[in-house]
């Protein structure tokens, strides 16, 4: 049985502007200590990549631009790798929205599958998008190397999905500011593929 293996690498953006706020659709840049934390963590994890794939949001945008004049690989930008929105809670402080335990956020950590902010994005819709931008980008690229500038609540999302975890295991995994996930899925000529975490690079820079 003939088996292609294709690896893709998921980063998220350094640290944008803005402070610690809620950030979903909100487009803030970065700031430098942000575009520093982004290539560094790719100084760390170095890959022959063929082809990248960004959210359309600047803080992954920008990034993913540089890395693709610096070394002359495509980019493509694909709004299914977007984060959640979070609709009439955007760019509110945390502090403002966790000011007391029954704070209705509180579900995006104790019951995920169920949350979602007024007028925002559910968190299953969110799964099913980013689902099928990684069921295109392995059609797309098989037997290559892709690297993918996303964001934290993407990348726990798909990791769930991928690993087939607990859904409250998504808010577990330990994502900072450029942290990095690799993957690697093997595809048979049955149709069928494995998928393996290789490696996970959740320092914080």
């Amino acid at each position: 049985m003939s088996r292609i293996v294709t690896r893709v690498d998921v980063i998220r953006h350094g640290e944008p502007e803005g402070g610690n706020v809620l950030r979903g659709r909100t487009d803030h840049r970065l700031t430098t200590k942000g575009e520093e934390q982004f290539r560094s963590r790719l100084r760390r994890n170095n890959s022959p990549w063929t082809h990248i794939v960004t959210s359309p949001l600047q803080r992954c945008y920008a990034s993913a631009h540089w890395l693709s004049s610096e070394n002359g690989i495509p980019v493509t930008v694909d709004e299914r790798w977007a984060e959640i929105d979070y609709g009439d809670w955007e760019n509110r402080p945390m502090t403002e929205l966790m000011d007391h335990k029954d704070s209705p956020i509180a579900r995006l950590w104790t019951d995920p599958m169920n949350f979602c902010a007024p007028n925002g994005e559910a968190v299953p819709a969110l799964q099913e998008r980013v689902m099928e931008a990684w069921a295109h980008l392995i059609s797309e690229h098989p037997g290559k190397n892709v690297l993918v500038v996303s964001h934290g609540g993407v990348m726990r999302v798909l990791a769930q999905r991928l690993l087939e975890l607990a859904p409250q295991a998504m808010n577990r995994l330990g994502i900072p500011y450029a942290g990095l996930m690799r993957f690697t899925i093997e595809q048979y000529d049955d149709g069928t593929h494995w998928v393996t975490l290789a490696g996970l690079d959740g320092e914080a820079l």
